[in-house]
C-alpha cells in the first residue's frame, strides 16, 4: 500500500498500484471519510479515532474479503 499527502489531497494505492482513493482529504479528513462510509458495509469511524489507522482497516485485503468487495472498484 502507498499512501502519499500533499496539501490537503490523498492519493491511496494497494498492492500492484491499484488505485484505492485520489481526492482532497477534508478538514480532519472528512472527505475521505465521507467517501469510504458511503460504501456498503464499510464500518463507520469511531469518535476520535484516527482517520489513518480506520482507512488502514476499511482497506485491507481482510476488509474487502468479508465485505466481498474491491477497494480499487468503488
Amino acid at each position: 500500500m502507498i499512501l502519499t499527502t500533499h496539501k490537503s489531497l490523498l492519493l491511496l494505492l494497494k498492492s500492484g498500484g491499484h488505485m484505492i482513493y485520489s481526492g482532497q482529504l477534508g478538514q480532519h479528513s472528512s472527505k475521505f471519510i465521507e467517501y469510504f462510509e458511503g460504501v456498503p458495509g464499510v464500518p463507520k469511524i469511531r469518535h476520535k479515532y484516527n482517520p489513518a489507522t480506520w482507512m488502514l482497516e476499511v482497506t485491507s485485503a481482510s476488509t474487502e474479503a468479508e465485505l466481498g468487495i474491491d477497494s480499487s472498484s468503488i
